[in-house]
């Protein structure tokens, strides 16, 4: 049986030998779904229709009548319905997790960020295919503990094999000798290791009446155009606001996104009663032992059971840091208007939004530009453009997420932006050290 230090070091050089190659990961659900799960780029089951725009659009916590009402779309400048691009998450999870194995290795993984670049609208009617390539991987240091990146790219096109977006992610993967060999930590290890000491916020009357003054004070700019000529340096972006964070907050993200992919191990994922615990019989590194009731075979919810958190060295459930990294998008788009476009947006997970925590998203005006695109017959395209600071805070005042954004607006002179975006056919790799600075937006 392999050690602690020998997995990790597997783990690091199988994790390698993968980059630069297609990965593995989020391939369509086994038979009897009719895709070609060996197909590149790799075709998904999602397709977009009205509900599923609407239900979508409930996981991230927007009610924007752009996403959940189609007459209001038909009637907009975008001529019907559309989604927020980052609905893309689940045709394929912009980060790799690298090497996998039945009984995992001993590393806990965290999404640590996500940027993206969107082209156009993503529209009813619409199914996917993508790529996804993992590309760098780094070893630092962090608290003294090894931190391991693994940075990825990933393609989205549409069904009329037009590019409508990419994205980069980011996971770091943190090794935990209390697991030992393996990806599931022996039951006497738990809480051993904890990254954070925290117990559920407990709200008193002051804060409890801020939050539902915030809640109160939100507005959507809507059909009103925002001027591109009207926008100044420094300006702020009226916050929003998202109530301390449940569980069914969480599950929202879980009942739009399972059953759409296949598990790691390319078998048919499924997280509940007897199919659960046939997989949890055939998988190893799925199975838990529940530290409250001793079942031995409990499904992978680190995430949604307090109890089981600990596996993740969390001390609380926690929030999926994909979903996160989703919702400043209605801080852009309540403050541009229906006529904005989002272009490019970063999201630096710095720390889990915790049970009970709640969420702010504060943006202020970075610069004001004209961005120019082009693709590859050299049309070129020039965007009234304004580069924004995106900061997330929780109730305690301490930053959970930081970012940036590229967001096109209307111009008195030009009108509204021109879409799609002119992009070269396959944009080429933007390194880390570039597309999460404040000069790439």
């Amino acid at each position: 049986m392999q050690t602690f230090d020998e997995a990790v070091t597997e783990f690091i050089e199988r994790s390698r030998e993968l980059l630069g190659r297609e990965s593995p990961e989020d391939r369509p659900p086994p038979h009897p779904a009719p895709l070609d799960r060996d197909a590149v780029p790799v075709p998904s089951a999602l397709i977009l229709d009205h509900e599923l725009i609407r239900r979508y659009a409930g996981t991230i916590g927007d009610d924007n009548p752009l996403y959940t009402d189609p007459g209001y779309g038909e009637r907009s400048w975008l001529g019907s319905q559309i989604a927020p691009g980052t609905v893309l998450v689940h045709v394929r999870y912009p980060g790799d997790h690298g090497a996998q194995r039945a009984e995992g290795y001993p590393v806990a993984n965290f999404l640590s960020g996500v940027a993206w670049e969107f082209y156009d609208v993503l529209r009813p009617g619409m199914r996917f295919t993508s790529s996804k390539i993992p590309r760098e991987m780094t070893i630092g240091r962090a608290r003294q503990a090894r931190v391991i990146s693994h940075h990825s790219e990933t393609f989205y096109w549409d069904n009329s094999q037009e590019l409508v977006a990419k994205a980069y992610g980011r996971l770091i993967h943190l090794p935990v000798e209390e697991m030992g060999g393996t990806r599931v930590m022996p039951v006497e290890r738990l809480g051993k290791r904890m990254f954070y000491d925290h117990e559920p916020h407990r709200y008193g009357p002051e804060e409890t009446e801020e939050i539902v003054t915030a809640l109160r004070r939100q507005s959507r700019r809507g059909a009103r155009p925002l001027w591109w000529e009207d926008v100044t340096e420094g300006e702020r972006l009226p916050r929003i606001v998202q109530p301390p964070y449940s569980i069914r907050d969480e599950l929202t993200y879980q009942s739009l996104h399972h059953g759409l992919n296949a598990a790691f191990d390319r078998t048919r994922l499924v997280r509940a009663f007897r199919p659960a615990f046939q997989r949890c019989r055939l998988n190893p590194d799925f199975a838990r032992t529940h530290p409250l009731t001793g079942w031995p075979y409990t499904a992978y919810d680190e995430h949604e059971d307090r109890h089981l958190s600990a596996y993740r060295c969390e001390p609380l459930p926690f929030d999926f840091g994909i979903q996160r990294a989703q919702i400043p998008l209605r801080l852009l788009t309540d403050w541009a208007g229906d006529t904005g476009f989002v272009h490019r947006m970063y999201t630096s997970m710095r720390k889990p939004v915790f049970y009970g925590d709640t969420v702010f998203f504060s943006g202020k005006v970075l610069r004001t530009y004209r961005a120019e695109r082009t693709d590859n017959t050299g049309r070129t395209a020039t965007y009234p453009a304004v580069a924004i600071e995106i900061v997330g805070t929780n109730q305690r005042g301490e930053v959970h997420c930081l970012g940036y954004a590229t967001v096109f607006l209307p111009s008195r002179t030009s009108g509204e932006p021109v879409l799609p975006v002119p992009h070269p056919e396959r944009p080429g790799y933007e390194p880390f050290d570039v597309h999460r600075r404040a000069d790439w937006y």
